[in-house]
């Protein structure tokens, strides 16, 4: 079977890489924020504190934090119509295209709530625009068709792996599942509790690095392949 001519981003593809350059940066603005806001909460520890701590009243300087999450939404916003412009050029499909866009979007409606509702605020987790944030679970899947659709890197496959089992194994603890389980099974959780105790901001941030680099690493393969004359999308 002959393979489609590839095609590159012509026609608007400067304004579609600036956009995917935001996708590119979702990672680094959403850890950059955090090791900044971090300098205005005294006593704050990245082993067992979340990252939305530092934007309640414990901290001296809130707003850095809370500010960074708009930030981070709008990094989102912009990179999802970077993704719906970018991947029907490349062939990629204008499903995947759209799905993409949706999980970016639902994603940056939960950080721009995390904006609106900083924690105490029970909206922060609780509200309308925290339960429209939920596409965000859907992002290392979605990044991961992405990487599989623009395959013929040798690193694309094991990434595309690790992050989505990383993803996948996070989600029952982070989600309480495994607490829950291991109640209903009459099971010893103390400690498995002290565990979650003492190295809960880590599974976060873990967890928010398999989200969000996937997705950079997506944004950032897309550029480079769209500018790449021999490059075949499979």
């Amino acid at each position: 079977m002959t393979r489609p001519e590839p095609r590159t981003l012509t026609g608007g593809g400067d304004r579609i890489g600036r956009a995917l350059a935001f996708g590119i940066a979702i990672p680094f603005v959403y850890f950059g924020i955090q090791i900044v806001a971090a300098r205005f909460y005294p006593g704050y520890s990245f082993l067992n504190r979340d990252a939305s701590t530092l934007g309640s009243e414990g901290s001296t300087a809130p707003w850095i934090f809370n500010v960074g999450t708009l930030v981070v939404g709008l990094c989102e916003v912009v990179a999802a119509w970077g993704f719906l412009r970018g991947l029907p050029r490349v062939r990629a499909g204008a499903v995947l295209a759209w799905a993409t866009c949706v999980a970016l979007v639902s994603s940056a409606l939960g950080s721009i709530n995390a904006f609106l509702h900083p924690l105490p605020d029970p909206r922060h987790t609780e509200g309308v625009l925290a339960i429209l944030g939920a596409g965000v679970l859907l992002l290392p899947v979605i990044a991961g068709l992405i990487l599989r659709r623009l395959r013929g890197r040798a690193w694309v496959t094991p990434v595309l792996v690790l992050s989505v089992l990383v993803w996948l194994t996070l989600i029952p603890i982070m989600s309480g599942l495994v607490q829950r389980l291991l109640v209903a099974a009459q099971i010893d959780m103390a400690g498995f509790q002290a565990f979650l105790n003492g190295y809960h901001g880590v599974l976060q941030r873990v967890a928010a690095a398999a989200v969000f680099g996937p997705v950079a690493f997506a944004a950032w393969l897309l550029r480079r392949f769209s500018r790449e004359q021999g490059a075949v999308v499979g």
